[in-house]
């Protein structure tokens, strides 16, 4: 999965749970993104994407 698909479905992640109220946008971590995406991206990737957004 390359950079830019990377920030769409974090961004995307992101837009729903702030959606859902189910959390605020702020709290959404690197941590917490692996974990919903069920460990198949690498947290170091999902830290190098989140710093773009």
């Amino acid at each position: 999965m390359d950079t830019e698909d990377l920030k769409r479905r974090i961004a995307d992640l992101i837009e729903m749970e702030a959606r859902s109220g189910s959390m605020d946008p702020a709290l959404i971590t690197p941590e917490y993104v692996f974990r919903m995406f069920g460990g198949t991206v690498p947290l170091e990737e999902i830290e190098v994407a989140m710093a773009y957004l």
